[in-house]
Formats: C-alpha cells, structure tokens, sequence
C-alpha cells in the first residue's frame, strides 16, 4: 500500500462538494486522515473563496493510476475536460506527495510544488502530517510555513481524523 495525501480544494457549493468528494474518496480508497478545512480567496482569478484540506489515503495503486480515478472523480462533479487551471470549480483533487516518490511519474510531477507556494496547501498538509519531509531534499515541511504566513487563510472546520477506514 502507498500513503498518498491529496489536495481537495472548492468554491462552488464547498462545503457540500468537499463532504461528497470525501465521501466518494473514502468507496474507493483506505481514507486515513482528513485535516481541518480552510477558506482562502481564489488566486490567479476574481472568484468566490475556495475551502482546502488534504486528505491522508492508502491506496493499492500506481501515481499515473490513482491521478485518473481522480480526474474522473473531478468530471463527476461537473468539471469539464478543458477546464481553465485558474477557475472556479466544484472539486479540485491534487496529489501532493505519493510515498517518497520524486520526478514525473507519466506527466504528474511528485512532490507537487504547490505544498512550498501556498499556505492554502501546506497548513492542512501539516495539520495531518507534522513531521513530514520534502522527498525530494529532506528539507521538514515545516521550514516552507514562515515564507507563506502572510497568505490569506481562515479556519472553517475542525479535523475529522476520526474517519472511517474504507
């Protein structure tokens, strides 16, 4: 089994979406953990706030298998096949790191920078895995926190590490 975090992010009915999305995620594979969510302005578009958490999973398959049920999951909740990268949307999954993999694993490029860019990532990231490492480098994930405290980020529910394993 691979431990997986995902990046789940919404503004389009976020808070319904986000519960189903994770509802649907948990049918499909082991849902370890799931961090406290956070609201944060839409960034590179004028937009409603989005709602992010992450998400721990277990899952019995390979990055480049895992990254397509998650573009179906995307396309089940409404997103379309062309959809612009900076736009709202009902569901929004990100694989930020996938074991200790690194490079590009048929076009998914691993860790996912996004955890060292924005706070909007990496706080929820750090809520459920404080102890992580970059794998790329070693670097502890808590050593990107300061450069990001300045974004915009707002509490909106507490964790829900008490999952079910699926």
């Amino acid at each position: 089994m691979s431990r997986v975090f995902l990046g789940l992010g919404s503004n389009i009915d976020a808070e319904q979406n986000l519960a189903a999305g994770i509802a649907r995620l948990s049918q499909q594979y082991s849902l370890l953990r799931v961090s406290p969510w956070y609201r944060s302005p839409a960034m590179g578009f004028d937009g409603p706030d989005f709602i992010n958490l992450v998400v721990e999973i277990d899952c019995a398959c390979a990055p480049a298998e895992l990254a397509a049920g998650l573009k179906q999951l995307e396309f089940d909740f409404g997103r379309s096949a062309d959809a612009v990268k900076y736009s709202s949307r009902a569901l929004d999954i990100d694989i930020l790191l996938f074991d200790d993999l690194v490079g590009e694993f048929s076009g998914l490029q691993l860790p996912r920078s996004d955890i060292q860019q924005f706070a909007f990532v990496l706080r929820p990231l750090l809520d459920i895995f404080p102890d992580g490492v970059d794998p790329a480098d070693g670097t502890p994930l808590t050593h990107y926190w300061p450069a990001l405290t300045d974004q915009p980020l707002y509490p909106v529910r507490a964790s829900q590490n008490s999952v079910a394993r699926g």
